[in-house]
């Protein structure tokens, strides 16, 4: 994942089977060792069936697990995905679909036949496993001309099914059928009403935190703080891969917001440089300021790819006001290079919003509230020279030595970034998800690094000259 992702930061027209559907107590043996797909925004974990190479198609709700067979002529194909049954009982949205199957736009032309449709007892509910006969002169693969598709509906809590759809081979017989109905039944997740509320629970835990915050950010200010950025090598190395140092004072408002604005906030600023010696050199220079009671914030975020040095060919900026009666995050982002700029405009925003000013300070946000609960979530901007945007952060809050380590993820199904806190909130070490690392050191122990490294500390000098000395 690149820089700037890193620290800022499944449908159904109607699916339920007919009265008359025969019941069978017989549930198909699973299979040995079976690998899973994390279909994140259902948090759903999904078997699949052996000697595939699963693709995870994300795209929010409607994500989708593709698997193959590992072979130049594929004898079976699969999909799993969950659709919502629109208002609808399990066994009406389900009948639907399978009578509009055969005639829909993927099966045109092709024959369709119901050989069986029996229903089976599993974990989640009573799964329905519709087996037909097709004829596909179409089909991609010879193997697959004359195949079995199966339609295999397993129920996910009141308002959604988790559906399969198969095509295999003729040749392979029951015992394929079998596995596919097994790996179904194999799939496991809190229902959808449940995440909700969940979901819901973790956000109001979010909210609870940022306002026990309210009137103290005085406590947050800190003098520069130097992270030090390296990877691990194999014998244990480390190779020095760049810094950030941040810092934060107490004061008034910026000159931007000085009509806007009499109470004191939070200055905070961090710059970063890393990717040094590779092909993702990434810098990026963060001005912020957020109001004490949390009601308002402005912020300017300049970064550089491709070079590692303080200047900058792409920018952001945002303004955020929370009122009795609203929340709102005004955010642009854009490229200098080609003149594009995306802005976007956020309303309504819940409780939970982080500013972006306080992302370096979450630990402290932390100490700051008595925790209730292990996750919590926040409503988080994330920029970049293509996008702008507001997603869903979660934060997995454990104890960690005499501190706090969180698992965060910036959006859904996104790798985790790991956080790790002294006792005073204070960060002291991330791992990024692609393994490399930024620890808390002193300034002359990071110049000496870099030293030995063979990098230019002449940027470390001109960092600290023109941007730790607050």
């Amino acid at each position: 994942m690149h820089w700037p992702s890193l620290i800022l930061a499944g449908l159904l027209s109607g699916l339920n089977t007919s009265d008359g559907v025969p019941i069978s107590s017989e549930v198909p043996t699973p299979p040995p060792a079976a690998r899973r797909v994390l279909i994140p925004t259902w948090e759903l974990v999904v078997p699949v069936l052996q000697n595939s190479t699963p693709i995870l198609e994300q795209n929010g709700p409607d994500s989708v697990v593709l698997m193959t067979e590992i072979s130049e002529s594929p004898r079976w194909m699969g999909t799993i995905r969950v659709v919502q049954l629109n208002a609808q009982t399990f066994a009406t949205a389900t009948q639907s679909f399978i009578e509009s199957y055969g005639t829909s736009e993927k099966n045109k032309g092709h024959a369709f036949f119901v050989d069986s449709d029996r229903s089976i007892d599993g974990p989640l509910g009573a799964t329905r496993a519709v087996w037909a006969l097709s004829a596909s002169p179409s089909a991609q693969w010879e193997s697959l001309k004359d195949a079995m598709v199966g339609l295999i509906f397993v129920p996910f809590g009141e308002g959604a099914c988790i559906l399969g759809e198969f095509r295999l081979a003729a040749a392979l017989g029951d015992a394929k059928r079998a596995e596919c109905e097994s790996i179904m039944l194999g799939c496991t997740g809190p229902t959808p009403e449940s995440l909700a509320l969940e979901r819901t629970q973790q956000l109001q835990e979010g909210g609870r935190v940022l306002n026990a915050a309210r009137g103290k950010l005085a406590d947050f200010a800190h003098r520069p703080r130097w992270y030090r950025h390296f990877r691990r090598g194999e014998s244990g190395s480390q190779q020095d891969l760049g810094v950030t140092v941040t810092w934060a004072f107490y004061g008034p408002p910026p000159s931007s917001l000085e009509t806007e604005t009499e109470r004191k906030g939070l200055h905070v600023h961090q710059q970063t440089l890393t990717g040094l010696g590779t092909r993702e050199a990434y810098s990026e220079h963060f001005d912020g300021w957020v109001q004490d009671d949390l009601g308002l914030e402005t912020f300017g975020l300049n970064w550089t790819k491709g070079e590692s040095v303080w200047k900058s060919d792409g920018s952001a900026s945002g303004l955020f006001e929370r009122t009795s009666t609203n929340t709102e995050y005004i955010l642009s982002a854009g490229d200098f290079k080609t003149a594009t700029r995306h802005n976007r405009v956020y309303n309504g925003l819940p409780e939970s919003t982080l500013p972006m000013s306080l992302r370096m300070l979450t630990g402290q946000l932390l100490n700051n509230a008595p925790k209730t609960g292990q996750s919590i979530r926040w409503y988080a901007p994330i920029l970049s020279s293509e996008d702008v945007g507001m997603t869903t952060r979660r934060d997995r809050v454990e104890p960690y030595e005499q501190g706090t380590r969180v698992t965060w993820t910036p959006r859904q199904g996104e790798p985790a970034t790991v956080d790790e806190f002294d006792a005073n909130g204070v960060l002291q070490r991330r791992i990024f998800p692609d393994g490399s690392e930024m620890i808390r050191t002193e300034y002359v122990d990071l110049v000496q690094a870099w030293r030995l490294a063979g990098l230019p500390t002449e940027l470390l000098q001109e960092g600290k000259a023109r941007y730790a000395n607050p």
